[in-house]
C-alpha cells in the first residue's frame, strides 16, 4: 500500500515526464466501498500537453479532452456524453484570443470567447484541478477565474469561479508527513473545500454543504477526518 501511495503522492498534476503520460484516479464512497469516479490522465507533447477527464456515474459517462499550448491556455475541447449506446459530443475551437466556435448537434456557435478561460462540463471536476493549478500563491487572498461550461445536450454558460488558499494540514502515517494546503472553492455547482500537495495535485474535494467527497486513490483513509 505505501509504495502505490507514495508514488501517487509524488505525481504533479498537469506535468509530467517529457515523454510519459500520467494518470490519477478519484474515488468515492458509495455503501461500504469506494468506486472510481474519475480518471484524469495528462500527456505532455512538444507543442503544449492534452488532458483528459472522464467521470463515470452510473450508466454515463462524460469525457472531457482539453488541448493545452505551451502558455497552458486552451486550443480545443471535446465533451462526450455517453449513456447505454448513445453518444453525444460538444466541440469547442479557439480561432484566436477572442473568437472561439462551439459545434454541437449539426449546429455552429461563433463565440467571444479567451483561450485563457477554465474550461469545463459536468459531471466533471477538471475546474477544479485548473483551479488549484492556477491559484498564484504569491498573490495569495481570493481569485477569481473566467469558466466556460459547455455540454453536448445542455445549453453553453460563461462563469466566473473563485477560489480561496484559507489553511493548512498534515495527513501521514508513521514518519511519513504530507503537507496539504486547504482551499475554498465556487463553481457552478456550489462551494467546496479542496486539499492539495505542494505540487497542487488535488487530494481530496468536499463539498461545503451536504455532499459526497472525492479522493485521490490510495488517500481514502489519511483524508477521511479533514472536514
Amino acid at each position: 500500500m505505501l509504495p502505490l501511495l507514495w508514488s501517487l503522492i509524488s505525481l504533479p498534476l498537469l506535468a509530467a515526464d517529457a515523454e510519459k503520460s500520467s494518470t490519477l484516479h478519484y474515488v468515492k464512497p458509495v455503501d461500504d466501498k469506494y468506486v472510481l469516479e474519475s480518471e484524469v490522465t495528462t500527456t505532455p507533447n512538444d507543442d503544449g500537453s492534452t488532458f483528459v477527464s472522464r467521470t463515470v456515474r452510473g450508466g454515463e459517462t462524460m469525457t472531457l479532452t482539453i488541448r493545452f499550448d505551451k502558455k497552458g491556455q486552451v486550443v480545443t475541447a471535446e465533451a462526450a456524453f455517453e449513456k447505454d449506446k448513445m453518444k453525444k459530443t460538444a466541440a469547442l475551437a479557439f480561432r484566436d484570443k477572442e473568437n472561439a466556435t462551439l459545434k454541437r448537434g449539426g449546429l455552429t456557435d461563433y463565440l467571444k470567447a479567451s483561450p485563457d478561460v477554465i474550461v469545463t462540463t459536468a459531471p466533471d471536476w477538471s475546474d477544479v484541478l485548473q483551479l488549484v493549478r492556477r491559484y498564484d500563491a504569491k498573490k495569495a487572498g481570493k481569485q477569481e477565474f473566467t469558466g466556460f461550461w459547455f455540454h453536448p445536450v445542455n445549453a453553453y454558460q460563461s462563469l466566473t469561479f473563485s477560489i480561496e488558499h484559507v489553511g493548512k494540514d498534515k495527513i501521514g502515517v508513521t514518519d511519513k508527513v504530507i503537507d496539504l494546503q486547504r482551499y475554498a472553492i465556487n463553481l457552478r455547482s456550489g462551494e467546496y473545500l479542496v486539499w492539495a500537495d505542494v505540487d497542487g495535485k488535488v487530494c481530496k474535494i468536499l463539498p461545503r454543504k451536504k455532499g459526497t467527497p472525492v479522493v485521490l486513490e490510495g488517500l481514502e483513509e489519511l483524508t477521511k477526518d479533514l472536514k
